[in-house]
């Protein structure tokens, strides 16, 4: 429901705002994805770990003041942009609305590592409430303020204010069980815990980086070389394309996982059913959707969201089957780590990386506008999906074979 509502006011969004403005929060989000990889030192996932809670406790306190330092850093930055502007030209058209980036870090690296704590908790009807909170006061603040202000400023605002709600709940169900714990929380066992867990910041965090890297760059290129108006086209795309498949993805991702995890050594031949079983139903039922969209998308996305954004229906024409492509392999994207395959699924995150800012850097540089560019941005990003759905193929062949390799040993002796 929390989805839904972001893309039923798109509509609306798309009236008020123009291209250009979609391009600076395209440009705005990609910074943020990146900074809140880092927020946290990947501490959050580590809170998932010790049994006794006042040790996940002074993790949170680990992890939080990551956060504090992460968005002091980035204030710094802003700080210094603001006497002498020396970032690319990508982010030119963030340069009044840049001092919204620390606030926006910092909440959302402090709701990001609350809701890991309410995960370990199974909390899930509150992370799922505060999620719809989050899209309501984003959706609103966008409306409300577009209304009154012409410019990108109240879609920069509404996202950073969206991001930030919901954290005032997990911090105050945190307080009422725990504040013992955190009156306990001493600086000596966090040292101790950022020791213990080092590998989250020195090598999870590198990988982490890489993968979000090859999602949020691309829009940072495509600012830098064919401007803010062509960056919000590629968002609108992004926001209409993606987050229906990914939130379908995601359902069925859940319990492929969990099904993977636990035939992985005991069943191997039933996991590769199950990932054929998947991924064909996924063929299924983006088919027709993809079909469409290749031939009218221009055409609906005039209809739906005003002539000026008929160009985002070309790129959604061109991208139609990078969507696709990722759709299908998004239930099963986990298999290489499920497997223990991670140097496979770093090699590919890098691969992808490379890839797809060569297909956007290389057509500018050769003269072409655009439109090839996101052409070759969805074959590259196609290619890629297809060679990650053989990788974890090839995985669970490897697994199937060495778990009939003592069967028939044994029926030889």
């Amino acid at each position: 429901m929390a989805q839904v509502i972001a893309v039923a006011a798109s509509p609306l969004l798309t009236r008020i705002y123009k291209p250009s403005d979609f391009g600076a929060l395209q440009v705005f989000i990609s910074l943020l994805s990146l900074a809140l990889v880092a927020a946290t030192g990947r501490y959050e996932i580590a809170l998932l770990l010790p049994e006794d809670d006042q040790t996940s406790i002074d993790i949170i306190a680990v992890a939080v003041l990551c956060v504090c330092s992460t968005t002091m850093l980035s204030a710094g930055i802003v700080i210094a942009c603001h006497y002498h502007w020396f970032l690319p030209a990508s982010m030119l058209s963030l340069k009044r609305y840049l001092w919204i980036l620390p606030f926006s870090i910092g909440g959302a690296g402090l709701y990001q590592v609350l809701s890991y704590w309410a995960m370990r908790h199974n909390g899930y009807k509150e992370i799922a409430t505060t999620k719809f909170v989050q899209a309501g006061a984003q959706v609103g603040t966008q409306l409300g303020g577009g209304l009154l202000v012409h410019g990108p400023l109240w879609l920069l605002l509404g996202d950073a204010v969206g991001r930030i709600m919901g954290s005032g709940r997990f911090l105050r169900k945190l307080w009422e069980g725990y504040a013992g714990h955190i009156r306990a929380i001493r600086l000596r066992r966090m040292l101790y815990l950022a020791v213990r867990y080092r590998e989250y910041p020195l090598v999870s965090l590198w990988g982490a980086l890489i993968n979000t890297s090859g999602l949020a760059l691309p829009a940072l290129f495509l600012a830098q070389y064919y401007g803010a108006q062509s960056t919000g086209w590629f968002a609108l795309v992004n926001r209409v394309l993606g987050v229906p498949g990914a939130l379908i993805g995601a359902s069925i991702a859940q319990v492929y996982t969990s099904e993977a995890a636990k035939l992985s050594r005991s069943n191997p031949e039933r996991l590769m059913f199950i990932f054929l079983k998947t991924t064909r139903h996924m063929l299924y039922i983006g088919l027709v959707p993809c079909i469409l969209f290749t031939i009218f998308a221009p055409w609906f996305f005039q209809i739906v969201f005003g002539h000026a954004w008929r160009e985002a229906g070309e790129y959604a024409r061109y991208m139609a089957f990078m969507f696709y492509a990722g759709f299908l392999n998004s239930p099963v994207a986990m298999t290489l780590n499920i497997l223990e395959r991670q140097r496979s699924q770093f090699a590919w995150d890098a691969s992808r990386l490379a890839l797809t800012l060569l297909a956007i850097i290389l057509p500018s540089h050769l003269g072409y506008g655009p439109r090839i560019a996101i052409l070759s941005y969805g074959v590259a990003m196609t290619l890629m999906y297809a060679i990650h759905w053989s990788l974890s193929h090839h995985a669970i062949k490897q697994c199937v074979d060495e778990a009939a390799t003592p069967a028939l040993t044994q029926v030889a002796k």
